[in-house]
């Protein structure tokens, strides 16, 4: 892994660490010097319709937690394919989604045990529309359930394209 100091730190207005809502959790980095890009390291592209990408499934990788809470894994990252659901979806399969959710967020999991934990929060979801990779969405936040990330759940993702205009 490669470590670059940020200079600045720019959070979101609207970001509240004392509320349970999650709405407003992004932020942007400016860096010390460039990255060099790796296979893991890549550039992204930015989606440019008001509307959301028609992608049915997106991809996560991250360092976070396995799925027997075992530890992070800090050497090589792990990747995972989620399907990305509707508002409607996700609060009907669990209903104390909707306080960790915003008209700027969506759910995404499969809730077959396996997801995003901790360690994932901040990483990029990524879907793939006619063979261009687009940034859809940040970890933002998962339910707990005996002091571990409910992976049997789906996740709340932060919706980049809502906040467009600030990025």
């Amino acid at each position: 892994r490669e470590t670059v100091p940020p200079i600045r730190i720019y959070v979101h207005p609207d970001w509240n660490p004392q509320t349970m809502s999650f709405d407003g959790d992004i932020s942007l980095l400016e860096l010390e010097q460039s990255v060099q890009f790796t296979v893991y390291i890549q550039p992204i592209c930015w989606w440019q319709s008001p509307v959301d990408p028609p992608a049915t499934f997106g991809t996560v990788v991250g360092y976070g937690k396995s799925e027997n809470e075992a530890k992070i894994h800090e050497n090589k990252p792990k990747v995972i394919q989620l399907p990305i659901h509707s508002q409607e979806k996700c609060f009907l399969s669990e209903p104390s989604l909707v306080k960790l959710s915003s008209t700027r967020t969506f759910c995404a999991g499969s809730g077959d045990g396996k997801g995003v934990c901790s360690g994932d929060s901040g990483g990029g979801l990524v879907v793939k529309v006619n063979g261009v990779f687009y940034l859809r969405g940040i970890v933002s936040s998962s339910l707990i359930k005996d002091y571990a990330c409910d992976v049997g759940n789906y996740a709340v993702f932060t919706n980049v394209l809502k906040y467009k205009e600030w990025i």
